[in-house]
């Protein structure tokens, strides 16, 4: 018999294994018996159902799946029992109270979002336009119920990750609805790029080459017309107004241009200098966080721990 946890129950307490199990302590148990209490299975369309085993006073033990299931009898069948049902429902025990609220009353389980109001079985066949009304048809009812109700007990925190679920599975259909129906745009984009950027690059590149080689003869032209001023001035004659080197004729011209770049010969004094730069600042403090999200430290930094729920 292949063993997934200790024998469920005793002699004294048929339910002291479920007790156990709700109680939230880890144990063992015996997959070819199913312990008396009270679970929850999850079907594969992802519908709970409520699951209880009980027993009854000449000592047999009865089990009921679902709302309206008929009970069965486990002096027979035990075994494929607990492979169809005790073997998906004994992590998730339930008080006992729920159960029979679930079953009895038809309560919604408390720690699961309601269930969706609204049909969407006849949406837009836009599936922007339908994955926006589901959303906007669950927006107004969790704002409501964040309004009303503070998380402060166990059933509410569950209710609450339960829900996000429903929208981390909207937010993922979005995200790859979006990367879809961008992808034949991206790709035409990527097409014309390649289409055309050969020639952009080339030219681009020729005229880099033409003003590189226009720079040593326009140097040299504005110090000639340098030496020309000062002989001028020299002799007393009239100076002609100062023109900067160019060179052109149709359209835009080529002229010198001032260009001015850091060459840095002491880091730190450089970093000093620009220690209250924000866009330093900003970066700095990117890197710290890279740091200190990796587990490390950093000299100057204190780690600032927060609890944020993910």
């Amino acid at each position: 018999m292949e063993m997934i946890a200790n024998a469920g129950t005793g002699p004294a307490d048929p339910f002291t294994w479920y007790r156990a199990a709700l109680a939230g302590q880890v144990r063992e148990l015996n997959l070819g018996h199913a312990p008396c209490g009270f679970f929850r299975l999850r079907r594969r369309d992802g519908s709970l159902d409520p699951v209880a085993v009980w027993p009854e006073a000449d000592g047999t033990r009865w089990a009921k799946v679902g709302r309206s299931g008929e009970p069965q009898c486990l002096a027979e069948g035990e075994a494929e029992f607990c492979d169809r049902v005790i073997a998906f429902c004994w992590r998730d025990p339930i008080p006992e109270e729920v159960y029979f609220a679930v079953v009895e009353n038809d309560v919604p389980w408390p720690d699961m979002p309601p269930e969706r109001a609204d049909d969407y079985a006849n949406m837009p066949s836009d599936p922007l336009e339908a994955l926006r009304i589901e959303l906007e048809g669950e927006r107004a009812e969790v704002e409501a119920w964040l309004a009303k109700t503070p998380i402060s007990d166990q059933a509410s925190a569950d209710r609450a990750a339960n829900w996000a679920l429903r929208f981390a599975d909207m937010e993922k259909r979005a995200q790859d609805g979006r990367r879809t129906e961008k992808v034949p745009h991206e790709t035409a984009a990527k097409a014309v790029d390649a289409r055309w950027r050969p020639v952009q690059d080339a030219a681009a590149a020729l005229k880099a080459r033409l003003k590189d080689a226009q720079t040593p003869f326009l140097v040299e032209k504005r110090r000639q017309e340098a030496e020309a001023r000062a002989a001028a001035a020299q002799a007393g004659e009239a100076l002609r107004p100062t023109t900067n080197a160019s060179a052109g004729t149709a359209g835009r011209k080529t002229s010198l241009r001032i260009v001015r770049t850091a060459l840095i010969e002491d880091f730190d004094a450089a970093l000093m200098a620009l220690r209250e730069n924000p866009d330093l600042r900003d970066l700095v403090q990117k890197l710290a966080n890279r740091v200190a999200s990796s587990g490390g430290t950093l000299p100057g930094c204190r780690i600032v721990t927060t609890e944020k729920a993910a």
